[in-house]
């Protein structure tokens, strides 16, 4: 008997076994917002160079100096020497790296890690690790995972979003949350109560691919990510790459129903609440018009806007 086909099923074993051994770190380029967390990051990047320095491990910091700094450096610099890229910063900024990666299609060849210092860091809860120094260690393992990506396409362009698309109530809640950036993470939850007790309902028109959505209602989030705001679970089944998009959707209650709405969002109850609808689908459009929108954490776009889910499309240190 020929012993050809023993002979290439263990190639490809060896093969697999390759491609998942985590690669050895020996250069990082950080991607910094100066900015992010009350001005934690210089001393968090001087404890990284420490570390690093103690490794051997080369290194080159970038620092944002404007929105979208970050998106045109991944987009024009040449980094393939790197071994990834590290994103310092919250949600915003990993948005930024996201957009950026997508945009060059490097999404997939050099891995993304996160080391949470923003305000938020929605995204790194859900990873499960908020420790910065603690994050850098996950990282230097080399231990990598692929996951989704929303693709968002209004009138006027394309764009990447990696946590969460809201409307109505999440999108006022995070414009306010903005204005108290002051107050820290805690801003999230105050900004949430003001808003519940001046809440109103607007005009949604939606498609949901088998389901459309046409009326008055009060919020509508789309998530890629369990978390949102500050400790929030807001969509508690979703998985990072599974291909579909959670949607949470509430279109009439009254604020005393919204307030406990609320305190169970902490612990991701709230998705049994009769008020609150909760699905999955691969695909949604926005198509109400000039309706601001949250995206990330950040308060960018309006609708009308067309979003589909690419699985599996970037990158990551960690493993989920």
């Amino acid at each position: 008997r020929s012993i050809k086909p023993i002979v290439f099923v263990i190639k490809r074993i060896k093969l697999y076994f390759l491609l998942m051994k985590p690669k050895e770190i020996q250069k990082l380029c950080f991607l910094v917002n100066p900015k992010a967390g009350k001005q934690r990051s210089e001393a968090i990047v001087r404890e990284i160079q420490d570390l690093l320095g103690q490794k051997n491990i080369d290194f080159h910091f970038f620092n944002s100096d404007k929105e979208g700094s970050i998106t045109k450096f991944i987009q024009t610099e040449n980094l393939m020497g790197f071994d990834g890229l590290c994103v310092l910063g919250g949600d915003g900024t990993i948005n930024e790296a996201i957009n950026g990666l997508m945009s060059s299609d490097q999404s997939q060849s050099i891995p993304l890690g996160i080391i949470p210092i923003g305000s938020g860091n929605a995204f790194a809860e859900t990873l499960g690790e908020l420790d910065p120094i603690k994050a850098l260690s996950n990282i230097l393992s080399g231990t990598t995972s692929l996951i989704d990506v929303f693709k968002i396409e209004d009138r006027e362009k394309t764009f990447f979003a990696i946590n969460i698309i809201g409307w109505g109530m999440a999108a006022e809640v995070n414009i306010l949350a903005e204005k108290l950036r002051w107050m820290g993470g805690i801003r999230y939850s105050v900004a949430s109560l003001i808003t519940v007790m001046r809440m109103k309902q607007k005009h949604l028109k939606a498609n949901l691919g088998k389901s459309n959505i046409e009326g008055k209602a009060l919020f509508f989030l789309a998530l890629n990510n369990v978390h949102t705001g500050k400790g929030m679970q807001m969509a508690p089944n979703a998985i990072l790459d599974d291909g579909l998009i959670d949607i949470i959707f509430v279109s009439n209650a009254s604020k005393l129903r919204v307030l406990k709405i609320f305190t169970q969002l902490f612990s991701g109850t709230h998705i049994k609440d009769p008020h609150v609808e909760y699905s999955q689908v691969i695909s949604f459009a926005i198509e109400t018009e000039n309706d601001p929108l949250n995206i990330d954490g950040e308060n960018t776009g309006a609708s009308p806007i067309k979003v589909e889910l690419i699985n599996k499309a970037v990158r990551i240190f960690g493993k989920i």
